[in-house]
């Protein structure tokens, strides 16, 4: 449709990417939804190209303080902009003695500072805002494609040998050319394992199966992520990302492919081509130093990668939405879909006595095809899942609101954004937090640390 029929834009989610020249220069990767006249609506991308933000710095004259304030009225600051990339330089420039760049680690350094303001919030949180403030009440339910792997367990190699993805009508699987090696007419019979196995869904769904054979892994990622390049979902969800992401980028780089190049959509110029996966905290560590593991349900992993899609954890996805409730015995996708399905992943006869490693190890050794098929509704039973509880179409993304996707799990994160622009609305701009955010009261408080001796607890009136 023409642009004249375009009543305006929302936005579903902003990826920041620096520059890879180092010259100071940034993109902001925008997936918008286009919503037109009639009521329809269209995915589109828009690059910014060194977006500026605001941040505020204590006007001379009212610098009469040594601790830092919760709040300051607007009037009181001046307004600075800059991009993303260049916030920490601005931001010790702006200072000026004695807090110039160098003298403190870092932008969180910088802001130990009791003068400075608006800097926690993201520039991506900025323009999901914007966008809001321009055209409010556009908000519209997500899409959501499915990425699954499997590994070889029995040559010992444990590399990719197929790949698939799935976006409502439209599969598409990648598959290693090893894996079906010795069988012939593999695309036909194919087929005919898919309807014997997975009919009520293919009929229901009007499933379109494309099979590709590859020559390496690293092709099975390849294929794959052009697939949803070229399908523009909102959401590729994974179900327990850090091993499927690691395991995909391991495959890249073993034949010298930049995950950049594969992850960025192909619009994005290749100096903002960009990709890095950054894994959440696996342990916490209590205040007595006390360290214990974070189940692999409660971490929080991100992609940041310029893509028309945001990868994102299923699986922590649906703890998190149900941080409040009694913790489940599993969160395996198995489990997760029985509870609120009925039904869980694909099972054959043949293999009913065996179970874990011992299960794949006898399909991928006996039953090569059945493997493909047990593939395709991971991510068919994963779509029927999020269509039946709507955490990725609806729940995730309202939650989330304007804070990154990055932040979700972090509930005060999401406060404190939230927060940020109501402050704004009241005239005041909400401060930043620093590396060192104690003061000199914190270091009198008494540990609870062994204040009951042996478990006992003596009466007052013992002698």
């Amino acid at each position: 449709m023409k642009e004249d029929n375009v009543v305006g834009y929302e936005c579903r989610f902003a990826v920041h990417t620096p520059s890879k020249y180092n010259d100071g220069a940034d993109l902001h990767f925008v997936k918008e939804i286009k919503h037109f006249k009639d009521g329809t609506t269209k995915p589109s991308i828009r690059l910014i190209e060194n977006y500026k933000r605001d941040f505020y710095i204590t006007k001379k004259g009212f610098r009469n303080h040594k601790t830092k304030k919760e709040r300051e009225e607007i009037s009181k600051l001046t307004k600075y902009t800059t991009t993303q990339s260049k916030l920490e330089h601005a931001v010790a420039r702006a200072l000026e003695e004695p807090w110039k760049a160098g003298q403190r680690s870092g932008l969180r350094g910088l802001c130990q500072s009791p003068y400075v303001y608006g800097t926690d919030i993201l520039s991506t949180s900025l323009l999901k805002k914007s966008y809001a403030d321009k055209w409010p009440g556009l908000i519209t339910p997500t899409t959501v494609a499915v990425y699954d792997i499997e590994t070889d367990v029995i040559r010992g190699t444990k590399e990719i040998i197929m790949a698939t993805i799935s976006f409502k009508d439209k599969v598409f699987t990648a598959i290693h050319k090893d894996h079906v090696k010795g069988h012939y007419g593999v695309e036909e019979k194919l087929d005919k394992l898919l309807t014997k196995y997975l009919s009520e869904y293919i009929v229901s769904r009007g499933v379109k199966w494309e099979v590709k054979i590859v020559e390496t892994p690293a092709d099975c990622v390849i294929q794959c992520i052009k697939k949803a390049h070229e399908w523009q979902p909102d959401f590729l969800a994974i179900w327990n990302i850090d091993f499927d992401i690691p395991t995909s980028v391991t495959a890249l780089q073993k034949v010298g492919i930049d995950p950049a190049t594969v992850f960025s959509d192909p619009i994005v110029p290749k100096k903002y081509q960009y990709f890095d996966y950054k894994q959440g905290s696996k342990q916490k560590v209590t205040a007595s130093g006390k360290k214990s593991p974070i189940p692999p349900s409660q971490q929080w992993h991100t992609v940041f990668t310029p893509a028309s899609f945001y990868i994102i954890d299923a699986m922590c996805v649906y703890r998190q939405i149900r941080a409040g409730q009694a913790e489940l015995p599993s969160y395996a996708l198995d489990y997760v879909m029985n509870n609120h399905l009925d039904r869980g992943k694909l099972k054959f006869e043949e293999a009913d006595e065996l179970s874990g490693i011992d299960w794949h190890v006898f399909m991928q050794e006996t039953y090569p095809l059945e493997y493909v098929i047990y593939n395709v509704f991971d991510c068919i039973g994963m779509e029927l899942l999020d269509e039946k509880i709507l955490d990725l179409q609806l729940s995730f993304p309202i939650m989330a609101e304007f804070s990154d996707f990055c932040n979700f799990k972090s509930q005060p994160r999401r406060l404190c954004d939230t927060v940020h622009f109501e402050c704004l609305e009241s005239g005041y701009v909400f401060a930043s937090t620093s590396d060192k955010m104690g003061d000199e009261l914190d270091l009198l408080t008494v540990s609870c640390k062994d204040w009951i001796d042996c478990g006992i607890v003596k009466p007052l009136w013992s002698h």
